[in-house]
Protein backbone atom coordinates (compact mmCIF):
# COMPACT_ATOMS: atom_id res chain seq x y z
CA UNK A 1 0.00 0.00 0.00
CA UNK A 2 1.38 3.12 -0.59
CA UNK A 3 1.96 6.13 1.29
CA UNK A 4 -1.25 8.55 0.04
CA UNK A 5 -3.99 7.11 -1.14
CA UNK A 6 -7.34 8.10 -2.24
CA UNK A 7 -10.56 6.02 -1.72
CA UNK A 8 -12.99 7.77 -3.82
CA UNK A 9 -16.66 6.38 -5.33
CA UNK A 10 -19.80 7.80 -5.37
CA UNK A 11 -21.66 8.55 -2.08
CA UNK A 12 -22.63 6.02 0.01
CA UNK A 13 -20.22 3.30 -0.82
CA UNK A 14 -18.30 3.02 2.77
CA UNK A 15 -15.75 5.03 1.65
CA UNK A 16 -15.71 6.97 5.45
CA UNK A 17 -16.26 3.61 6.52
CA UNK A 18 -13.29 1.74 5.24
CA UNK A 19 -11.05 4.13 6.56
CA UNK A 20 -11.10 2.04 9.82
CA UNK A 21 -10.07 -1.21 7.91
CA UNK A 22 -7.31 0.71 5.94
CA UNK A 23 -5.89 2.66 9.06
CA UNK A 24 -5.77 -0.43 11.05
CA UNK A 25 -4.18 -2.39 7.88
CA UNK A 26 -1.06 -0.12 8.04
CA UNK A 27 -0.48 0.41 11.67
CA UNK A 28 -0.17 -3.57 11.59
CA UNK A 29 1.42 -4.12 8.39
CA UNK A 30 -1.93 -6.54 7.56
CA UNK A 31 -3.32 -6.76 4.22
CA UNK A 32 -6.70 -4.63 4.35
CA UNK A 33 -8.86 -7.69 3.07
CA UNK A 34 -7.58 -9.49 6.25
CA UNK A 35 -8.76 -6.54 8.47
CA UNK A 36 -12.05 -6.07 6.14
CA UNK A 37 -12.58 -10.03 7.73
CA UNK A 38 -12.50 -9.28 11.08
CA UNK A 39 -15.57 -7.92 13.14
CA UNK A 40 -15.74 -4.06 12.24
CA UNK A 41 -16.98 -3.45 16.07
CA UNK A 42 -14.02 -4.60 17.49
CA UNK A 43 -11.89 -3.23 14.69
CA UNK A 44 -13.50 0.18 15.43
CA UNK A 45 -12.86 -0.43 19.34
CA UNK A 46 -9.09 -0.64 17.99
CA UNK A 47 -9.24 2.28 16.13
CA UNK A 48 -10.38 4.90 18.65
CA UNK A 49 -7.98 3.69 21.04
CA UNK A 50 -5.52 4.22 18.74
CA UNK A 51 -6.38 7.63 18.07
CA UNK A 52 -7.52 8.86 21.54
CA UNK A 53 -4.66 6.92 23.57
CA UNK A 54 -1.65 6.48 21.18
CA UNK A 55 -2.25 9.46 18.84
CA UNK A 56 -1.09 7.25 15.94
CA UNK A 57 -4.50 8.17 14.19
CA UNK A 58 -5.91 11.71 13.42
CA UNK A 59 -9.19 12.61 11.67
CA UNK A 60 -10.01 15.62 9.85
CA UNK A 61 -12.55 16.95 7.11
CA UNK A 62 -11.93 19.28 4.48
CA UNK A 63 -14.24 22.02 3.61
CA UNK A 64 -14.17 25.04 1.58
CA UNK A 65 -12.89 27.42 4.59
CA UNK A 66 -10.26 25.34 5.48
CA UNK A 67 -6.60 26.63 4.58
CA UNK A 68 -2.98 25.98 5.20
CA UNK A 69 -3.03 27.64 8.26
CA UNK A 70 -5.40 25.58 9.96
CA UNK A 71 -3.30 22.58 8.34
CA UNK A 72 0.01 23.65 8.22
CA UNK A 73 0.58 26.49 10.24
CA UNK A 74 -0.57 30.05 10.72
CA UNK A 75 -0.48 33.44 12.64
CA UNK A 76 -2.64 34.09 15.20
CA UNK A 77 -2.42 36.88 17.86
CA UNK A 78 -1.88 36.80 21.19
CA UNK A 79 -2.97 38.99 24.33
CA UNK A 80 -0.12 39.55 27.10
CA UNK A 81 -0.43 41.06 30.26
CA UNK A 82 1.96 44.16 30.79
CA UNK A 83 4.21 44.70 34.04
CA UNK A 84 5.25 48.46 35.46
CA UNK A 85 8.19 49.51 36.58
CA UNK A 86 7.63 48.13 40.19
CA UNK A 87 7.17 44.42 38.36
CA UNK A 88 3.12 44.96 39.69
CA UNK A 89 0.53 43.65 36.42
CA UNK A 90 -1.59 46.01 34.75
CA UNK A 91 -4.37 46.41 33.10
CA UNK A 92 -2.97 47.42 29.38
CA UNK A 93 -2.38 44.02 27.61
CA UNK A 94 0.11 44.06 24.54
CA UNK A 95 -1.03 42.10 20.97
CA UNK A 96 1.55 39.94 19.74
CA UNK A 97 2.05 37.21 16.36
CA UNK A 98 2.87 33.81 17.07
CA UNK A 99 3.10 30.90 14.73
CA UNK A 100 0.67 28.27 15.18
CA UNK A 101 1.14 24.78 13.82
CA UNK A 102 -1.98 23.20 12.17
CA UNK A 103 -3.36 19.74 12.70
CA UNK A 104 -0.85 18.34 9.99
CA UNK A 105 2.73 19.85 11.20
CA UNK A 106 1.64 18.64 15.03
CA UNK A 107 0.66 15.10 13.97
CA UNK A 108 4.23 14.84 12.06
CA UNK A 109 6.10 15.99 14.49
CA UNK A 110 4.64 13.51 17.12
CA UNK A 111 5.00 10.81 14.23
CA UNK A 112 8.87 11.88 14.33
CA UNK A 113 9.36 11.08 17.99
CA UNK A 114 8.28 7.68 17.64
CA UNK A 115 9.72 6.32 13.78
CA UNK A 116 9.18 2.52 14.64
CA UNK A 117 5.26 3.02 14.37
CA UNK A 118 3.31 3.88 11.72
CA UNK A 119 0.87 6.94 11.97
CA UNK A 120 -2.28 7.45 9.90
CA UNK A 121 -3.23 11.16 9.04
CA UNK A 122 -7.18 10.46 7.82
CA UNK A 123 -8.93 13.26 5.41
CA UNK A 124 -12.48 12.72 5.00
CA UNK A 125 -13.87 14.58 1.70
CA UNK A 126 -10.47 15.49 0.43
CA UNK A 127 -11.49 17.28 -2.44
CA UNK A 128 -14.40 19.87 -0.96
CA UNK A 129 -10.71 21.58 -0.09
CA UNK A 130 -8.42 23.34 -2.05
CA UNK A 131 -5.90 21.13 -1.80
CA UNK A 132 -3.16 22.59 -3.47
CA UNK A 133 -3.66 25.46 -1.00
CA UNK A 134 -4.38 23.16 2.04
CA UNK A 135 -1.01 21.96 1.34
CA UNK A 136 1.13 24.53 0.52
CA UNK A 137 5.06 23.81 -0.29
CA UNK A 138 4.55 20.34 1.71
CA UNK A 139 3.12 18.95 -1.73
CA UNK A 140 6.71 17.86 -2.97
CA UNK A 141 7.48 16.82 0.89
CA UNK A 142 4.36 14.25 1.08
CA UNK A 143 6.08 12.37 -2.13
CA UNK A 144 6.97 8.77 -0.73
CA UNK A 145 10.46 9.59 -2.19
CA UNK A 146 10.72 12.47 -0.75
CA UNK A 147 10.28 11.55 3.07
CA UNK A 148 12.63 11.91 5.66
CA UNK A 149 15.05 8.85 5.78
CA UNK A 150 14.66 8.11 1.83
CA UNK A 151 17.43 8.94 0.04
CA UNK A 152 16.30 12.25 -1.73
CA UNK A 153 14.87 13.01 1.25
CA UNK A 154 13.64 16.69 0.97
CA UNK A 155 12.77 20.04 3.75
CA UNK A 156 11.29 23.05 2.40
CA UNK A 157 11.24 26.20 4.27
CA UNK A 158 7.46 26.99 5.90
CA UNK A 159 5.88 29.96 5.06
CA UNK A 160 5.60 31.47 8.60
CA UNK A 161 8.09 30.24 10.89
CA UNK A 162 10.30 30.13 8.05
CA UNK A 163 11.78 26.52 9.35
CA UNK A 164 12.68 23.62 8.08
CA UNK A 165 10.47 20.97 7.63
CA UNK A 166 9.57 17.62 6.22
CA UNK A 167 7.25 14.36 6.55
CA UNK A 168 8.62 11.61 8.32
CA UNK A 169 8.08 7.90 6.39
CA UNK A 170 6.26 6.31 8.89
CA UNK A 171 3.45 8.82 8.36
CA UNK A 172 0.40 7.84 6.06
CA UNK A 173 -2.48 9.90 4.53
CA UNK A 174 -5.56 8.27 3.77
CA UNK A 175 -8.21 10.83 2.64
CA UNK A 176 -11.79 9.99 1.11
CA UNK A 177 -13.19 11.44 -1.87
CA UNK A 178 -16.79 11.62 -3.43
CA UNK A 179 -17.02 11.67 -6.98
CA UNK A 180 -20.31 12.91 -7.20
CA UNK A 181 -19.03 16.16 -5.64
CA UNK A 182 -16.05 16.23 -7.96
CA UNK A 183 -14.68 14.08 -10.70
CA UNK A 184 -10.83 12.66 -10.35
CA UNK A 185 -10.04 14.44 -13.39
CA UNK A 186 -10.96 17.84 -12.26
CA UNK A 187 -7.90 17.48 -9.52
CA UNK A 188 -4.77 19.05 -9.73
CA UNK A 189 -2.05 16.76 -11.91
CA UNK A 190 0.25 17.06 -9.17
CA UNK A 191 -2.02 15.97 -6.55
CA UNK A 192 -3.06 12.89 -8.92
CA UNK A 193 0.57 12.27 -9.56
CA UNK A 194 1.50 11.72 -5.41
CA UNK A 195 -1.55 9.78 -4.18
CA UNK A 196 -2.80 6.09 -5.05
CA UNK A 197 -6.62 5.86 -5.75
CA UNK A 198 -8.60 3.05 -4.86
CA UNK A 199 -12.16 2.92 -6.35
CA UNK A 200 -14.85 2.11 -4.05
CA UNK A 201 -18.34 1.39 -5.82
CA UNK A 202 -21.74 0.20 -4.80
CA UNK A 203 -22.04 -3.25 -4.03
CA UNK A 204 -25.53 -4.86 -4.08
CA UNK A 205 -24.59 -8.21 -4.10
CA UNK A 206 -24.53 -7.66 -0.27
CA UNK A 207 -27.98 -7.65 -0.42
CA UNK A 208 -29.17 -10.72 -2.75
CA UNK A 209 -30.82 -12.48 -0.34
CA UNK A 210 -32.35 -9.22 1.11
CA UNK A 211 -36.67 -8.88 0.41
CA UNK A 212 -39.16 -6.52 1.72
CA UNK A 213 -42.02 -8.00 1.04
CA UNK A 214 -41.41 -9.98 -2.98
CA UNK A 215 -39.19 -7.24 -3.84
CA UNK A 216 -35.62 -7.81 -4.09
CA UNK A 217 -33.09 -4.93 -3.13
CA UNK A 218 -30.03 -6.06 -4.87
CA UNK A 219 -31.51 -6.17 -8.08
CA UNK A 220 -33.78 -3.07 -7.11
CA UNK A 221 -30.37 -1.28 -6.37
CA UNK A 222 -28.50 -2.52 -9.92
CA UNK A 223 -31.40 -1.68 -11.87
CA UNK A 224 -31.46 1.66 -10.53
CA UNK A 225 -27.24 2.25 -10.59
CA UNK A 226 -28.08 0.95 -14.32
CA UNK A 227 -30.26 3.81 -15.55
CA UNK A 228 -28.38 6.67 -13.24
CA UNK A 229 -25.07 5.21 -15.56
CA UNK A 230 -26.87 5.75 -18.89
CA UNK A 231 -28.70 9.01 -17.77
CA UNK A 232 -25.47 10.50 -15.83
CA UNK A 233 -22.83 9.01 -15.24
CA UNK A 234 -21.19 6.20 -13.23
CA UNK A 235 -19.71 8.60 -11.07
CA UNK A 236 -22.94 9.37 -9.37
CA UNK A 237 -24.38 5.78 -8.33
CA UNK A 238 -26.13 4.88 -5.61
CA UNK A 239 -24.20 3.47 -2.68
CA UNK A 240 -25.16 0.53 -0.91
CA UNK A 241 -24.74 2.24 2.21
CA UNK A 242 -28.28 4.17 1.59
CA UNK A 243 -29.92 0.23 2.51
CA UNK A 244 -28.02 -1.23 5.04
CA UNK A 245 -31.03 -0.07 7.46
CA UNK A 246 -33.30 -2.74 5.81
CA UNK A 247 -31.30 -5.79 7.31
CA UNK A 248 -32.35 -5.33 10.23
CA UNK A 249 -35.73 -4.00 9.49
CA UNK A 250 -37.09 -5.09 5.72
CA UNK A 251 -39.97 -3.49 5.62
CA UNK A 252 -42.01 -1.21 3.64
CA UNK A 253 -42.12 2.01 6.21
CA UNK A 254 -38.12 1.28 6.30
CA UNK A 255 -37.96 1.32 2.80
CA UNK A 256 -40.51 4.22 2.36
CA UNK A 257 -38.03 6.42 4.53
CA UNK A 258 -34.70 5.43 2.37
CA UNK A 259 -36.81 6.65 -0.83
CA UNK A 260 -37.99 9.97 0.34
CA UNK A 261 -35.25 10.87 2.97
CA UNK A 262 -32.44 10.08 0.65
CA UNK A 263 -32.65 8.42 -2.46
CA UNK A 264 -35.10 10.60 -4.41
CA UNK A 265 -33.48 14.24 -3.01
CA UNK A 266 -30.37 12.31 -4.28
CA UNK A 267 -31.99 12.19 -7.78
CA UNK A 268 -33.11 15.75 -7.20
CA UNK A 269 -29.74 17.28 -7.07
CA UNK A 270 -27.97 14.64 -9.41
CA UNK A 271 -30.20 16.00 -12.41
CA UNK A 272 -30.52 19.67 -11.20
CA UNK A 273 -34.30 19.14 -11.28
CA UNK A 274 -35.10 17.23 -14.36
CA UNK A 275 -38.18 15.44 -13.15
CA UNK A 276 -38.53 13.50 -16.47
CA UNK A 277 -35.00 11.94 -16.11
CA UNK A 278 -35.93 11.28 -12.46
CA UNK A 279 -39.01 9.33 -13.46
CA UNK A 280 -37.28 7.41 -16.10
CA UNK A 281 -34.69 6.60 -13.19
CA UNK A 282 -37.71 5.20 -10.60
CA UNK A 283 -40.16 3.46 -13.41
CA UNK A 284 -42.65 5.66 -13.08
CA UNK A 285 -43.38 5.58 -16.82
CA UNK A 286 -44.31 2.08 -16.34
CA UNK A 287 -46.96 2.50 -13.21
CA UNK A 288 -50.54 3.96 -12.37
CA UNK A 289 -50.30 7.48 -11.33
CA UNK A 290 -50.59 6.66 -7.67
CA UNK A 291 -47.58 4.16 -7.90
CA UNK A 292 -45.75 7.04 -9.39
CA UNK A 293 -43.10 8.63 -7.11
CA UNK A 294 -42.69 11.71 -9.51
CA UNK A 295 -46.60 12.47 -10.49
CA UNK A 296 -46.83 14.59 -14.16
CA UNK A 297 -49.49 16.86 -14.67
CA UNK A 298 -50.06 18.21 -18.12
CA UNK A 299 -49.83 21.71 -18.83
CA UNK A 300 -53.07 23.69 -19.29
CA UNK A 301 -51.77 26.82 -20.78
CA UNK A 302 -54.72 28.74 -21.92
CA UNK A 303 -56.37 28.07 -18.23
CA UNK A 304 -53.36 29.47 -16.68
CA UNK A 305 -52.21 32.62 -18.51
CA UNK A 306 -55.81 32.95 -20.59
CA UNK A 307 -57.22 31.64 -23.86
CA UNK A 308 -55.87 34.73 -25.95
CA UNK A 309 -51.93 34.24 -24.43
CA UNK A 310 -49.48 32.19 -26.91
CA UNK A 311 -46.78 30.78 -25.08
CA UNK A 312 -44.41 28.04 -27.42
CA UNK A 313 -42.26 26.74 -24.27
CA UNK A 314 -41.15 23.27 -24.27
CA UNK A 315 -41.98 22.58 -21.20
CA UNK A 316 -45.48 20.32 -21.35
CA UNK A 317 -46.03 19.18 -17.54
CA UNK A 318 -45.30 20.13 -13.99
CA UNK A 319 -44.14 17.25 -11.25
CA UNK A 320 -45.07 16.58 -7.81
CA UNK A 321 -43.22 14.38 -5.29
CA UNK A 322 -46.11 11.61 -4.49
CA UNK A 323 -45.90 10.73 -1.15
CA UNK A 324 -47.91 7.74 -0.66
CA UNK A 325 -45.75 6.27 -3.51
CA UNK A 326 -43.05 5.40 -0.97
CA UNK A 327 -45.38 2.98 1.47
CA UNK A 328 -46.90 0.98 -1.49
CA UNK A 329 -45.07 -1.54 -2.80
CA UNK A 330 -46.21 -2.03 -6.07
CA UNK A 331 -43.97 1.25 -6.93
CA UNK A 332 -41.08 -0.48 -5.85
CA UNK A 333 -42.44 -4.18 -7.78
CA UNK A 334 -42.77 -1.99 -10.83
CA UNK A 335 -39.64 0.03 -11.10
CA UNK A 336 -38.17 -2.81 -13.17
Amino acid sequence: MGKNIILYGPPGTGKTYNTVNYALSIIYNLPVEAVMKKDYGAMLERYNELKQNFNQIEFTTFHQSMGYEEFIEGIKPVFLETMNERGERTRKKEMVYVVDKGIFREFCANAAEHPDDNYVFIIDEINRGNISKMFGELITVIEPSKRLGQPEAVKVKLAYSQEPFGVPDNVFIVGTMNTADRSIALLDTAIRRRFDFIEMMPVPELFKDLYVEDVNICDLLTIINKRIEILCDREHMIGHAYFMPLRANPTIEALGKIFKNAIVPLLQEYFYGDYQKIRWTLGDYNKEPDEQFVKATAIDYSAVFGPNVELFLDVDDTYEINDDAFWNINSYRKLF
